[in-house]
């Protein structure tokens, strides 16, 4: 992980082979392991736009690259996050409601459940 960071900190380029599947592989470990090393359970979009910037500021991959990295790492799910109850009071409000207070009600009857993104990658030692 540190080397991971201090090749951004100096810009020096990440070592890749030549060809598109190197590169892709290489940057998906890169993201895994700056994701990991975050806030990402309670914060999964702060961690992914914190490592966005980090590898956009390094400057050997393009914003389109990362971001389908991301994109093939996506999984909706039902356990939210800290950071997705605070901008979704109103999950928030019915995930308490239906834990504590009313175990069997569910609040979302005839209504589509809130779904959050989370990102879902390998760990890399």
């Amino acid at each position: 992980m540190n080397e991971i960071l201090q090749k951004i900190k100096n810009k020096s380029p990440f070592e890749l082979k030549d060809n598109e599947r190197s590169r892709s592989s290489s940057l998906r470990v890169i993201i895994s392991k700056l994701y990991y090393s975050l806030d990402y359970e309670n914060e999964p979009q702060v961690s992914r736009e914190k490592v966005t910037q980090l590898l956009l500021y390094h400057g050997q991959f393009s914003l389109e690259e990362i971001e389908e990295v991301f994109q093939s790492s996506a999984k909706e799910t039902a356990s939210y996050s800290i950071e997705f109850l605070k901008q979704h009071p109103e999950v928030a409000k019915a995930e308490a409601l239906k834990s504590k207070e009313f175990p069997d009600e569910t609040e979302w009857e005839g209504v589509e459940k809130p779904m959050e993104i989370k990102y879902i990658f390998p760990h890399y030692r």
